[in-house]
């Protein structure tokens, strides 16, 4: 098993369990008349991770939706170029929301869950450093598979 299933396989799984969070608070809470504080707590928690590691799987297959109207009208060199230049720009922004995250991980350390007295909050926010870095990591492998590409092609002519 590789890499990219373990991660499609642990994002499932986290889905599964925020699904039967939610599932479980809805019947403790008006079938049961027994609420769970912990339940909602915890499906914050993974609702972050559950969205932070899919996004990282949507980008590694290169999924999120784009326009890509622009690109389909120009060359395949200018279109590489451009893309070239987007995947600079999505780099920029993955690093600024990356050390944003980090920072807040950081504050957030000291802190836990109210119901949850254990769980730091420190792991709401490593969630999204974890997508975060994954994403920028697929990002950067696409930004040089598009480098080669220039460089191949110039090299061809």
């Amino acid at each position: 098993m590789g890499f990219n299933a373990l991660l499609d396989g642990t994002t499932l799984s986290l889905f599964l369990l925020l699904l039967i969070l939610a599932v479980m608070q809805v019947i403790f809470r008006y079938v049961l008349m027994i609420p769970l504080p912990w339940t909602e707590e915890l499906a914050r928690f993974t609702l972050v991770w559950v969205t932070f590691l899919g996004a990282a799987s949507v980008t590694r297959r290169k999924l999120h939706l784009a326009v890509d109207i622009l690109i389909s009208k120009l060359s395949p060199g200018k279109a590489r170029v451009l893309s070239i230049f987007f995947h600079l720009l999505i780099l920029i922004f993955l690093g600024t929301a990356l050390w944003g995250a980090i920072i807040m991980m950081g504050e957030a350390m000291p802190i836990f869950a109210g119901s949850i007295p254990w769980l730091s909050q420190m792991f709401l926010y490593l969630g999204a450093v974890v997508g975060l870095s994954l994403m920028a990591l697929y990002v950067l492998a696409q930004l040089c598979r598009d480098l080669y590409g220039i460089a191949f092609s110039e090299s061809r002519s």
